[in-house]
């Protein structure tokens, strides 16, 4: 089989696919006559990149050839010509925003990758603003599913770390700020922002090491070292004048223990920053480190470098709960659930039990109230612990 570039023109939603994709590889990633039934998934196909069998290639080509020649005799304007497709291909269906959280979240999270990866773009900045107002209006329409996904994607997937690490940091960051009176809306503005953007300068070597099974080496560790002030000084470049931003950017690896108050804004946002990144990478997933449970990443936080309690990690745990959606817990009774909501108390979240006291995954999952003393969260499952696939929008409709 001689494997040539996927004419992308040829992906049309809601048609069945007229040849198999391939990876460069020459694995299957897409059979002949799937359907691609949304403009994400389309989206997705095209980013990823692929590759078709040369015979159907050219029958594609063929194809386009006399659609072209059709299109000629009737004298339609070159920019029809231009975007023509075959006609068995099916009519173009217009772009669909997709509504549910899913989705919604799946859509930001393509978007933060090519953000991070796009510097150089005249547009990039306002691609920034709008990716974090997006943010912020997610969180306020659905914290929970937004909390629930991000979590169950970062503990389980270490494809596309740095895009999703980022929205998760920016998601916790706001919520913790919630929970701080004195920081109004403009400051949490920067806060997002300088969230979404701290590893600016990093974001490729992030992705390398979430999949490397090995310790940094020296250039990378150099690299680490360096990335807040590169980072700070590609956002000046990019036009960022916010300094509180750019300052939280530069000092986020840098910002001492202690109490926030009295301390220069852009150092308390730098705090905050630093400790929502502890503790998501400790949720999170890598090739050399498993994710941790919920209770081993709110231990990382609840005490500073002193071994003080810690006023921004605090403002973590108070505003996520001891078990945040997407986390896993042990019951009284024995049983594993998910987290799907938080709860009044940080220790009774919402949960349902996918996994009996035997250890054996449920027939179907049982919603179960932690206020009961036999169902009480005992403490934070790992997600390597759990053998079991959940389907997430599922989930999403227990709750």
């Amino acid at each position: 089989m001689n494997l040539v570039p996927l004419p992308v023109t040829a992906i049309r939603l809601r048609t069945a696919l007229p040849f198999s994709i391939y990876d460069e590889g020459g694995r299957l990633v897409l059979a002949k006559g799937s359907l691609v039934t949304s403009e994400l998934q389309r989206q997705h196909l095209i980013q990823r990149g692929g590759f078709i069998d040369e015979t159907e290639s050219e029958h594609f080509q063929r194809a386009l050839a006399g659609k072209l020649d059709d299109l000629v005799r009737q004298n339609v304007p070159l920019k029809q010509l231009v975007t023509a497709t075959p006609d068995h291909f099916g009519p173009t269906a217009p772009p669909e925003k997709p509504t549910d959280p899913a989705s919604m979240w799946s859509e930001l999270q393509v978007r933060a990758s090519a953000l991070l990866r796009e510097t150089q773009r005249d547009d990039w900045l306002q691609r920034l603003l709008k990716l974090q107002a997006d943010v912020l209006e997610q969180v306020d329409r659905d914290a929970d599913a937004a909390l629930f996904l991000l979590i169950q994607s970062t503990s389980t997937e270490v494809r596309s770390y740095s895009a999703t690490h980022a929205l998760l940091v920016a998601v916790v960051c706001e919520l913790a700020a919630r929970c701080i009176p004195a920081w109004e809306a403009p400051m949490r503005l920067s806060l997002r922002c300088a969230a979404l953007s701290m590893n600016l300068a990093m974001t490729h070597l992030q992705d390398i090491l979430s999949q490397q099974d090995k310790v940094p080496d020296p250039e990378q560790r150099q690299h680490l070292q360096r990335h807040p002030e590169r980072a700070a000084a590609m956002l000046r470049a990019a036009g960022v004048q916010d300094t509180l931003w750019l300052d939280a950017v530069a000092q986020h690896h840098s910002a001492a223990p202690g109490p926030l108050a009295g301390r220069p804004p852009a150092e308390q946002l730098a705090r905050v920053i630093q400790r929502c990144d502890i503790f998501t990478a400790r949720l999170s997933a890598r090739a050399k480190r498993r994710a941790l449970s919920a209770t081993g990443a709110a231990q990382a936080i609840y005490t500073d470098e002193l071994k003080q309690p810690d006023e921004a990690g605090g403002a973590i745990i108070k505003a996520v709960g001891l078990y945040p959606p997407g986390s896993f817990v042990r019951l009284g009774n024995g049983e594993v659930a998910v987290v799907l909501v938080r709860g009044k108390r940080a220790n009774e979240p919402r949960v349902v039990s996918i996994v009996g006291r035997e250890g054996m995954p449920l027939g179907e999952p049982a919603p179960r109230d932690t206020r009961l003393p036999a169902f009480h969260t005992t403490g934070g499952v790992a997600p390597h612990e759990v053998k079991v696939t959940l389907n997430l929008e599922r989930m999403l409709k227990l709750r």
